[in-house]
């Protein structure tokens, strides 16, 4: 029996050694498209989305793949960016132009040329009231001669109600023309107003947009240096990817930076920034480009590593080709699509300038 017994604990020992031995080979097996599906299938949540980026963000190598493995709820690279980018800024810059079009030290220029235009308005209507007053008293008093303020001389009926006249007409003429004057200066300020709100809410979206459009700039530059690389022809479709699932969070704080520090005197902050001086500006400059920065290096090694090359040992240096690649492209296609918003912003501000 215990021989028996022995026989039966070595016979299991060896029978789950085989099936650790089949379940580790069958893994080892696993083609890449295997493993991807693998990873896709234990994402956990129900937001395609966020599946993607998790899935990007653990294996960068297996992304080449995504195009020939079929994965049912997986977002095409442009319509991927798209999501993750593009859609975020245009409601961000959504909200800052509602919370901001009538906001800020031109609102409060406004409201102080209203409150003027009310005064003067006033003022001017208690002449003409005051002058038609004097016109009905003497078109009703008994007497033939009358003494005006705008007249030296002793008048006449006749003489004094011609003059009367004559002075309300240009108190009319003068208060209607003043309205026009305060109405036109009104209509540049609106205008003014409204194009800076466009262009400060404009511009972080014209950020957004410049990463994802620096995608065709970077798969063309890339190709020529990487000419070798198996997978060069589809670098457009790994930037987007890479592009939108690190630059998920650094293109969100860069919003935030970008909206208050261009509508910071909506915000109230525009004091307190002219306070702490250029140094202020230049400080944050400065971390503004080195979090894009950061963020460019991270799409740079993601790249690296689809496309299975060895990447340089130093990642910031100038010897890093795909950094180089991927800024380059990133602030070409920004200053020209900013250039070009900006041109359209001042178009409309020329346009409702005229209408005054």
């Amino acid at each position: 029996m215990l021989g028996s017994g022995e026989k039966t604990v070595v016979h299991t020992g060896t029978m789950e050694s085989v099936y650790q031995d089949e379940a580790v080979f069958s893994e080892a097996e696993l083609t890449p498209q295997d493993q991807l599906r693998l990873q896709w299938r234990q994402q956990p949540g129900f937001i395609p989305f966020v599946r993607q980026k998790n899935v990007i963000d653990q294996n960068a190598a297996l992304i080449p793949y995504a195009g020939t493995t079929a994965l049912q709820g997986w977002i095409p690279p442009l319509a991927f960016a798209l999501q993750g980018l593009v859609l975020i800024s245009l409601v961000a810059s959504l909200i800052n132009w509602q919370l901001t079009r009538h906001a800020g030290t031109l609102e409060d220029q406004i409201v102080a040329l209203q409150a003027n235009e009310q005064i003067e308005i006033k003022r001017q209507e208690g002449i003409i009231a005051a002058t038609e007053a004097e016109i009905r008293r003497i078109s009703n008093s008994p007497h033939s001669i009358f003494n005006l303020r705008m007249s030296t001389a002793p008048l006449n009926r006749q003489q004094a109600l011609q003059e009367l006249d004559v002075a309300l007409a240009e108190s009319q003429r003068s208060e209607e023309q003043y309205k026009k004057q305060m109405a036109a200066q009104e209509q540049k300020l609106r205008a003014q107003q409204s194009a800076l709100a466009m262009a400060n809410s404009g511009s972080p979206l014209i950020f957004s947009l410049a990463l994802v459009l620096a995608a065709g700039l970077v798969g063309k530059g890339v190709q020529k240096d990487f000419s070798r690389a198996r997978q060069s022809r589809q670098l457009k479709d790994f930037y987007l990817y890479f592009a939108t699932a690190e630059g998920l969070w650094p293109n969100l704080v860069l919003l935030v930076f970008l909206h208050v520090a261009l509508s910071r005197s909506a915000y109230g902050f525009s004091t307190m920034f002219e306070s702490v001086g250029p140094l202020f500006w230049v400080v944050f400059c400065a971390g503004f480009y080195f979090l894009l920065l950061r963020c460019f290096v991270v799409i740079a090694r993601d790249i690296y590593q689809a496309l299975q090359i060895r990447r340089p040992v130093g990642e910031w240096s100038l010897e890093n080709r795909m950094l180089l690649r991927v800024h380059n492209s990133f602030f070409a296609v920004f200053a020209g699509m900013e250039a070009v918003f900006l041109a359209v912003c001042y178009a409309l501000y020329i346009a409702q300038k005229q209408l005054a």
